[in-house]
Protein backbone atom coordinates (compact mmCIF):
# COMPACT_ATOMS: atom_id res chain seq x y z
CA UNK A 1 0.00 0.00 0.00
CA UNK A 2 0.87 3.55 -0.85
CA UNK A 3 1.38 6.13 2.00
CA UNK A 4 1.69 9.58 2.29
CA UNK A 5 2.83 11.13 5.26
CA UNK A 6 1.98 14.88 5.67
CA UNK A 7 2.49 17.90 7.79
CA UNK A 8 6.20 17.92 7.38
CA UNK A 9 7.99 21.25 8.49
CA UNK A 10 10.66 20.00 10.47
CA UNK A 11 14.47 19.23 8.98
CA UNK A 12 14.20 16.08 11.06
CA UNK A 13 10.74 15.21 9.45
CA UNK A 14 13.07 15.18 5.96
CA UNK A 15 15.50 13.18 7.71
CA UNK A 16 12.79 10.54 8.57
CA UNK A 17 11.47 11.14 5.22
CA UNK A 18 14.53 10.26 3.64
CA UNK A 19 15.27 7.02 6.07
CA UNK A 20 11.82 5.45 6.12
CA UNK A 21 10.90 6.22 2.63
CA UNK A 22 7.06 7.13 2.32
CA UNK A 23 5.80 7.67 -1.27
CA UNK A 24 4.43 10.90 -0.54
CA UNK A 25 5.41 13.94 2.33
CA UNK A 26 2.99 16.74 2.55
CA UNK A 27 3.64 20.62 3.18
CA UNK A 28 0.62 22.37 4.46
CA UNK A 29 0.01 25.88 3.18
CA UNK A 30 -2.63 26.73 5.21
CA UNK A 31 -1.65 29.33 8.14
CA UNK A 32 -4.13 28.10 10.45
CA UNK A 33 -2.87 25.01 10.69
CA UNK A 34 -0.38 24.10 13.36
CA UNK A 35 1.43 22.09 10.60
CA UNK A 36 1.74 25.27 8.35
CA UNK A 37 5.02 25.63 6.66
CA UNK A 38 6.10 29.05 4.46
CA UNK A 39 7.20 28.74 0.98
CA UNK A 40 10.43 29.69 1.95
CA UNK A 41 10.55 27.06 4.71
CA UNK A 42 9.52 23.97 2.08
CA UNK A 43 11.64 24.89 -0.73
CA UNK A 44 14.57 24.41 1.91
CA UNK A 45 12.84 21.37 3.04
CA UNK A 46 12.64 19.92 -0.96
CA UNK A 47 15.95 19.95 -1.40
CA UNK A 48 16.61 17.67 1.48
CA UNK A 49 14.37 15.15 0.19
CA UNK A 50 15.03 11.72 -1.63
CA UNK A 51 14.25 12.79 -5.28
CA UNK A 52 12.12 9.55 -5.00
CA UNK A 53 9.53 10.77 -2.68
CA UNK A 54 6.98 12.96 -4.00
CA UNK A 55 5.93 16.15 -2.19
CA UNK A 56 2.44 17.15 -2.06
CA UNK A 57 1.56 20.78 -1.32
CA UNK A 58 -1.65 21.12 0.75
CA UNK A 59 -4.04 24.53 -0.17
CA UNK A 60 -7.35 25.64 1.29
CA UNK A 61 -9.01 27.91 -1.26
CA UNK A 62 -5.73 29.01 -2.59
CA UNK A 63 -5.13 31.66 -4.83
CA UNK A 64 -3.87 29.58 -8.65
CA UNK A 65 -0.96 32.17 -8.93
CA UNK A 66 0.67 30.71 -5.50
CA UNK A 67 0.13 27.14 -6.56
CA UNK A 68 1.13 27.44 -9.94
CA UNK A 69 4.57 29.33 -8.39
CA UNK A 70 4.84 26.41 -6.08
CA UNK A 71 4.83 23.93 -8.91
CA UNK A 72 7.23 26.03 -11.38
CA UNK A 73 9.91 26.43 -8.80
CA UNK A 74 9.87 22.21 -8.15
CA UNK A 75 8.85 22.88 -4.38
CA UNK A 76 5.69 20.81 -5.02
CA UNK A 77 5.11 17.76 -7.51
CA UNK A 78 1.42 17.36 -6.87
CA UNK A 79 -1.28 19.60 -5.70
CA UNK A 80 -3.60 18.67 -2.93
CA UNK A 81 -6.70 21.19 -2.97
CA UNK A 82 -8.29 21.08 0.50
CA UNK A 83 -10.88 23.17 0.45
CA UNK A 84 -14.52 24.30 -1.32
CA UNK A 85 -12.29 24.30 -4.80
CA UNK A 86 -15.17 23.23 -7.38
CA UNK A 87 -14.74 22.06 -11.07
CA UNK A 88 -14.23 25.51 -12.64
CA UNK A 89 -10.98 26.06 -10.29
CA UNK A 90 -9.79 23.15 -10.74
CA UNK A 91 -10.14 23.63 -14.66
CA UNK A 92 -8.65 27.25 -14.36
CA UNK A 93 -5.62 25.49 -12.21
CA UNK A 94 -4.90 22.98 -15.00
CA UNK A 95 -4.03 25.86 -17.51
CA UNK A 96 -1.28 26.73 -15.96
CA UNK A 97 0.04 23.71 -14.01
CA UNK A 98 0.72 20.20 -15.57
CA UNK A 99 0.67 18.77 -11.73
CA UNK A 100 -1.30 15.98 -10.49
CA UNK A 101 -4.31 16.97 -8.39
CA UNK A 102 -5.81 15.39 -5.46
CA UNK A 103 -9.01 16.68 -4.63
CA UNK A 104 -10.00 16.22 -0.94
CA UNK A 105 -13.61 15.05 0.13
CA UNK A 106 -14.95 15.88 3.54
CA UNK A 107 -17.04 12.57 3.71
CA UNK A 108 -20.71 12.89 4.79
CA UNK A 109 -21.95 10.53 3.01
CA UNK A 110 -21.52 7.96 -0.37
CA UNK A 111 -23.65 10.34 -2.80
CA UNK A 112 -20.60 13.32 -2.42
CA UNK A 113 -17.71 11.16 -2.99
CA UNK A 114 -19.68 9.65 -6.27
CA UNK A 115 -20.05 13.52 -7.39
CA UNK A 116 -16.35 14.33 -6.35
CA UNK A 117 -15.03 11.25 -8.10
CA UNK A 118 -16.55 13.23 -11.38
CA UNK A 119 -14.18 16.03 -10.69
CA UNK A 120 -11.22 16.81 -13.65
CA UNK A 121 -8.41 15.70 -10.93
CA UNK A 122 -6.45 12.87 -11.02
CA UNK A 123 -7.60 11.86 -7.51
CA UNK A 124 -9.52 11.97 -4.64
CA UNK A 125 -9.13 12.47 -0.80
CA UNK A 126 -11.50 10.69 1.59
CA UNK A 127 -11.31 12.46 5.16
CA UNK A 128 -13.52 13.07 7.52
CA UNK A 129 -16.05 15.54 8.32
CA UNK A 130 -16.07 17.80 10.63
CA UNK A 131 -18.32 21.39 10.06
CA UNK A 132 -15.44 24.73 9.45
CA UNK A 133 -13.18 22.41 9.11
CA UNK A 134 -10.91 21.84 6.45
CA UNK A 135 -9.14 18.61 7.75
CA UNK A 136 -6.91 16.96 10.52
CA UNK A 137 -9.01 16.44 12.96
CA UNK A 138 -7.27 13.33 14.03
CA UNK A 139 -10.62 11.54 13.70
CA UNK A 140 -11.73 8.46 11.83
CA UNK A 141 -14.80 8.07 9.65
CA UNK A 142 -17.56 5.25 8.74
CA UNK A 143 -15.37 3.39 5.69
CA UNK A 144 -17.81 1.41 4.70
CA UNK A 145 -19.98 4.56 3.13
CA UNK A 146 -17.15 4.65 0.46
CA UNK A 147 -18.66 3.52 -2.76
CA UNK A 148 -17.49 1.60 -5.41
CA UNK A 149 -15.36 4.25 -7.64
CA UNK A 150 -12.90 4.07 -10.03
CA UNK A 151 -10.70 7.43 -9.54
CA UNK A 152 -8.05 6.69 -7.21
CA UNK A 153 -8.01 7.95 -3.72
CA UNK A 154 -6.12 8.97 -0.70
CA UNK A 155 -7.58 7.58 2.79
CA UNK A 156 -7.00 10.09 5.44
CA UNK A 157 -8.74 10.81 8.78
CA UNK A 158 -7.22 9.33 11.61
CA UNK A 159 -5.35 6.56 10.57
CA UNK A 160 -2.18 5.23 12.92
CA UNK A 161 -0.67 1.87 13.18
CA UNK A 162 -3.45 0.85 15.00
CA UNK A 163 -6.03 0.90 12.95
CA UNK A 164 -5.08 0.80 8.95
CA UNK A 165 -5.12 -2.77 8.96
CA UNK A 166 -8.79 -2.92 9.71
CA UNK A 167 -9.43 0.26 7.17
CA UNK A 168 -7.24 -1.67 4.32
CA UNK A 169 -9.61 -4.59 4.91
CA UNK A 170 -12.41 -2.23 4.46
CA UNK A 171 -12.19 -0.41 1.43
CA UNK A 172 -9.47 -0.19 -1.21
CA UNK A 173 -7.56 2.94 -1.31
CA UNK A 174 -4.87 3.62 -3.63
CA UNK A 175 -2.83 5.15 -0.52
CA UNK A 176 -3.19 6.00 3.01
CA UNK A 177 -2.75 9.26 4.55
CA UNK A 178 -0.88 9.96 7.93
CA UNK A 179 -0.45 12.65 10.02
CA UNK A 180 -1.22 12.88 13.45
CA UNK A 181 -0.77 9.12 13.80
CA UNK A 182 3.40 9.75 13.46
CA UNK A 183 3.57 12.38 15.82
CA UNK A 184 3.83 12.84 19.51
CA UNK A 185 2.64 16.05 21.18
CA UNK A 186 2.65 17.69 17.86
CA UNK A 187 5.65 16.68 16.65
CA UNK A 188 6.54 13.69 13.99
CA UNK A 189 8.04 11.09 16.12
CA UNK A 190 10.49 8.78 14.15
CA UNK A 191 9.59 5.38 15.81
CA UNK A 192 5.69 6.24 15.07
CA UNK A 193 6.93 7.34 11.64
CA UNK A 194 8.98 4.03 10.86
CA UNK A 195 5.59 1.66 12.27
CA UNK A 196 3.29 3.33 10.32
CA UNK A 197 5.93 3.26 6.82
CA UNK A 198 6.73 -0.40 7.41
CA UNK A 199 3.01 -1.23 8.01
CA UNK A 200 1.25 0.25 4.66
CA UNK A 201 4.68 -1.61 2.99
CA UNK A 202 2.85 -5.06 4.68
CA UNK A 203 -0.99 -4.73 3.85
Amino acid sequence: MNIKICGLRREEDMIMANLYKPNFIGFVFYPPSARYVTPEKAAQLKGMLDLGISAVGVFVNEEISMIESLCSQGVIDMIQLHGDEDEDYILRLKEVVKNPIIKAVRVKNAGEILAAAKLPCEYLLLDTYREYNYGGSGETFDHGVIPPIRKPYFLAGGLNASNMGRAARACKPFAFDVSSGCETDGYKDDRKFMGVVALAKLL
